[in-house]
């Protein structure tokens, strides 16, 4: 190993140990009550509450927050615990987030093509994965197969959300990519390729995705407790694409657990989400482990960020910017401000004012945290209402007389850069 290596390995168990052994929340001194209204974060930004609101009952895990004009939200999630109802649901709010209520379907929207992490393009039109893992392909034991993923594209959002689309089925190969295991360790290895977090326009028209494959020279173990079977731990690497998603191709692998070795609890590098700064400088900020508490094994294993000034050509050494978290998401407000959303436990922001090179403790929304199922999820979203203002969606485990449920929630804040 180079010293690079062994550094960031002793810190990543260092900070697995802090973390299991002491209060995961004495790691910031902000008193986020939410009776609190102004809260200052690192002396470097002030933040107020504007909004707090109850979005819908036994539900969590969102992954849509979108604007769709004249003040409207519109936002996606996953029921929790009851097979009663569909296993995805709607909610829109008509007053920028002070209310919520169930999104009744009409003739001019068909929200069966708005996905997660859609893109839109510099000439305004649509486009994003169908889905953001493949269909299972069967493996017919050389690696580097190639995948099918669809494509979805639209002339403008209006257009989109009206059902006025064009698919494509795009083939997308990998070096020396092999099956992987996912969270079900009961379950063999499947031979997919997870895209993840936001496509992005580069330079010249190119689109870049992050993913978290496994390769065949990946053989980290993935030790969990309760595991039957063997499991490898991802790497997260990019593809591109230069004729608007037709074709795609494997540019880089930003970490890897064979480069920068992880915790053997971690899950590897996965979850990637991506940001563009402009002029070929794009930050990538990635989750390592983050179960909850209960039976399974507490994988509090860090965050990681990466940066690249090539246009993902080639990318820095990863480096822990929270001793956990998973799904982070990312966003650069209008003031330049770039903040990531993450969780598990609980929900908390982070932020930076020099483009992810350093990062201010957590701000938490939620401390819910506990065994899975009865903890926060740590999936939420992020999205700028209006210059200075942020709206958030996350879930949190609370009392309501003499139940408890998961409930998703939505907090809005105004954010200002002390001088």
């Amino acid at each position: 190993m180079n010293y690079k290596t062994i550094m960031l390995f002793i810190v990543c168990v260092l900070n697995n140990h802090f973390v299991n052994s002491q209060n995961i929340y004495s790691l910031t001194e902000e008193k986020n009550q939410h009776r609190d209204t102004i809260q200052l974060v690192d002396n470097k930004l002030i933040l107020r509450i504007i909004s707090a609101t109850k979005i819908k009952n036994n539900s969590w895990y969102t992954d849509i927050l979108s604007n769709i004009g004249n003040n409207q939200l519109l936002v996606r999630g996953q029921t929790w615990m009851d097979k009663s109802q569909p296993s995805q649901w709607w909610q829109i709010s008509p007053d920028g987030g002070a209310h919520w209520e169930p999104f009744v379907k009409g003739d001019s929207f068909n929200l069966s093509f708005l996905k997660p992490n859609m893109l839109t393009l510099s000439n305004g039109s649509i486009i994003g994965w169908e889905d953001g893992w493949n269909k299972n392909t069967a493996y017919d034991g050389h690696p580097g197969e190639s995948v099918r993923h669809t494509i979805i594209c639209a002339s403008s959002m209006e257009e989109l959300i009206k059902g006025n689309i064009k698919t494509k089925e795009v083939a997308i190969s990998l070096p020396y990519m092999v099956p992987l295991m996912s969270d079900n360790t009961q379950s063999p290895p499947i031979y997919v390729l997870p895209t993840w977090g936001k496509l992005i326009e580069g330079d010249y028209g190119y689109l870049i995705q992050a993913a978290y494959p496994r390769l065949v020279f990946d053989k980290a173990p993935r030790l969990w407790t309760e595991q039957k079977t063997l499991a490898y731990k991802y790497r997260t690497c990019i593809i591109y694409s230069r004729d608007k998603g037709s074709t795609w191709n494997y540019l880089s692998t930003v970490a890897s657990p064979e480069q920068y070795p992880l915790p053997t609890q971690a899950e590897g590098y996965c979850e990637p989400d991506l940001l563009y700064l402009g002029n070929g400088n794009i930050l990538c900020v990635m989750r390592s482990g983050g179960n909850p508490g209960g039976s399974m094994m507490e994988r509090y294993t860090p965050l990681f960020s990466c940066h690249s000034t090539d246009g993902g050509l080639s990318w820095t050494t990863p480096v822990a910017i929270a001793p956990f978290g998973v799904n982070p998401v990312l966003l650069r407000m209008k003031n330049g401000l770039i903040v990531c959303l993450s969780g598990r436990p609980g929900f908390f922001l982070i932020f930076s004012t020099d483009e992810g090179k350093s990062w201010s403790s957590p701000y938490w929304i939620s401390k819910s945290n506990g065994a899975y199922f009865r903890s926060s999820s740590g999936y939420g979203q992020l999205l700028e209402l209006e210059p200075g203002k942020l709206g958030v969606t996350y879930d949190e485990y609370c009392s309501e007389g003499d139940t408890t449920k998961m409930v998703t929630k939505f907090k809005s804040f105004t954010i200002e850069v002390c001088n």
